[in-house]
């Protein structure tokens, strides 16, 4: 029977090395009572005193020596009948003990049940029935040698046999009813010690799965404590922050739990001290934080998050992170890229749009400067006319194409010309631009009134030009809108009171700084979710004369104030555009 468990094995082997050791302390104890029993009259017993210290060494040597030898051959059934075949040989000699020191009613019929309780702890239920059987049958053949033979108290024995009788079946009942109760105590003991050994192996095989599962992620890992301090960390962690080569012990104990007596910012120089102090406060959404730090030659991206484990909490905060370096790399050759496509974008559609009135304007020109071709009155005012439209085309074109080019170029340590102004009395400058003095925009038939709802007290404190350059487009496409749906809709649209509303708000935002929402309201032709979803994005356009170059610098310019911008809308229904403006660049607190 080849050892099949090696935990049983080991279990088995260490049980029978420790009774081989016990049985010196046993020998030493046996022999040094029996000296201070036999103090008057040593000399005479002296024999006995070198025969047993004799025995225990030799026993001793010879019992390690097989027990060496059986542990190389792996068998755990030679294993077995060892520890079987060195409990029977001590029962003989605690049967020749006994008999030498009084016999029956001597001092050492305690070894009887010392003996018993070894076998137990070493055999359990098996080693109980049989060395306490044993035990039993060597009380009753000591009866027979102190009765028949000149040993332990013959004469007296001899004289008076019904006390033999009385004493050996005193201590046979006695060691069978400690066998019986240890009998009984070893089934329990027995399953106790299987589920004991299943759970060891089991806690054992959930260490070594963690510490694989652990260090098998590319991420790092690092579990701080309470105090900071690193109390996990695995495989990939400290291969990524170089720590083999700040101290050994990284390595060797990556993957499972163990103190390192080591705060996360002696291995992380530049960790932000704030980051625990944000977690711990609740000051980051959910408890998560991500950041991005630089060490050494890399950036790595950390995920913070703060541990919750009820009372059998064990860390404080995990840390999850990666070497981004190359991610970095390519987000900014994707920004380079996408840059150089835009502005190739951008050349081939200005050339495209600039193209067409060009040749409008040249074939114009041609005929009007073309001996050849006869022009009266009417034609010329026609061709002088296309070239007119032509170069207001032209001119518009560039003016957008410079004001999204000037707005996306914009940064923020730029000069800024910030002034002082009344919001109500800027957009009735800004009416009066498109509407006459009745605020009523009248052309082609259509007739849009303008409403400017804005609070006469609101005073701000922002870059004026560029709000009025965001109000203006916004405007201006509110009455494209409504002049497009009136000619879309004939006479279903006749006689319709077309509005734009202006209106605004004062509100707080998440940092409790105080802006402006600004509303622009029309009931014009709307969008739908697609046009709605992709109206900021430069170059989009639905219009069959737009450049698609409006809203985006729209966007670009509320961006560039610090400000927010909303729009909300569905097709034929009209369109509604919030903007959230700073009241002030400087905090009111």
């Amino acid at each position: 029977m080849k050892k099949d468990n090696k935990t049983g094995y080991a279990d088995l082997y260490r049980k029978i090395k420790f009774i081989i050791i016990f049985r010196i302390f046993a020998f030493s104890i046996i022999i040094l009572t029996y000296v201070l029993i036999n103090l008057k009259d040593l000399i005479r017993h002296s024999y006995l005193v070198y025969f047993l210290t004799a025995f225990a060494i030799f026993a001793t040597l010879v019992y390690s020596a097989a027990l060496s030898y059986l542990d190389k051959k792996e068998n755990a059934a030679y294993l077995s009948y060892f520890g079987y075949l060195q409990l029977f040989a001590d029962i003989i000699v605690i049967t020749a003990v006994v008999l030498l020191t009084g016999g029956l009613s001597g001092k050492f019929i305690f070894l009887y049940y010392i003996f018993i309780l070894i076998s137990a702890f070493v055999f359990l239920r098996p080693g109980v029935m049989l060395i306490g059987t044993a035990s039993a049958l060597a009380l009753g053949l000591s009866a027979d040698m102190q009765y028949y033979l000149a040993l332990g108290n013959h004469a007296y024995f001899l004289a008076n046999p019904d006390k033999l009788l009385f004493l050996t079946s005193i201590n046979i009942l006695g060691v069978l009813i400690f066998s019986w109760l240890l009998y009984n105590f070893s089934g329990e003991l027995n399953i106790l010690s299987k589920k004991i050994v299943e759970r060891e192996e089991f806690i054992i095989r959930s260490q070594y799965f963690n510490r694989e599962l652990f260090n098998s992620f590319s991420q790092g890992i690092i579990v701080l404590d309470a105090d900071n301090s690193i109390i996990f960390i695995n495989d990939a962690a400290v291969k990524m922050l170089g720590l083999n080569s700040v101290r050994g012990e990284f390595l060797a104990k990556a993957g499972i739990m163990h103190n390192f007596r080591i705060k996360i910012r002696d291995i992380i120089l530049n960790f932000p001290p704030d980051i625990l102090a944000g977690i711990e406060s609740g000051t980051y959404n959910g408890n998560i934080k991500r950041f991005e730090l630089n060490y050494k030659d890399m950036i790595l991206g950390f995920s913070l998050t703060k541990m919750d484990g009820g009372k059998h909490k064990t860390g404080g905060y995990i840390m999850l992170f990666r070497d981004i370096t190359y991610i970095k790399r390519l987000e900014i050759e994707s920004k380079i890229n996408e840059g150089l496509a835009t502005a190739g974008k951008l050349a081939g559609w200005l050339a495209h749009e600039i193209r067409n009135p060009l040749a409008a304007i040249n074939t114009s020109a041609y005929i009007l400067n073309s001996g050849s071709v006869e022009c009266n009155e009417s034609d010329y005012r026609q061709l002088t006319g296309i070239i007119k439209t032509e170069v207001q085309r032209l001119d518009n074109l560039v003016k957008d194409f410079l004001g999204f080019v000037k707005v996306k170029s914009k940064n923020g340590g730029g000069a800024s010309n910030i002034e002082e102004f009344n919001l109500f009395l800027f957009a009735e400058e800004l009416i009066s631009r498109f509407a006459n003095s009745d605020k009523k925009y009248i052309s082609g038939g259509v007739e849009i009134s303008m409403r400017n709802n804005i609070d006469k007290r609101t005073e701000m404190f922002s870059e004026k030009s560029r709000l009025g350059q965001i109000l203006v487009n916004i405007l201006q496409n509110a009455i494209q809108s409504i002049e497009r749906k009136s000619i879309k809709g004939g006479n279903e649209t006749a006689g319709k009171t077309w509005t734009i509303r202006l209106g605004s708000k004062i509100t707080e935002n998440e940092s409790g700084k105080k802006i402006i929402l600004i509303s622009i309201a029309d009931n014009g032709e709307g969008m739908d979710d697609f046009t709605l979803r992709n109206a900021f994005k430069p170059l989009f356009t639905t219009k069959e004369d737009g450049f698609g170059l409006g809203l985006s610098i729209v966007h670009s310019i509320t961006e560039s104030l610090s400000g927010s911008i909303e729009a909300y809308s569905r097709a034929n229904e009209g369109m509604l555009i919030k903007i959230g403006i700073p009241m002030t660049p400087f905090n009111p607190n």
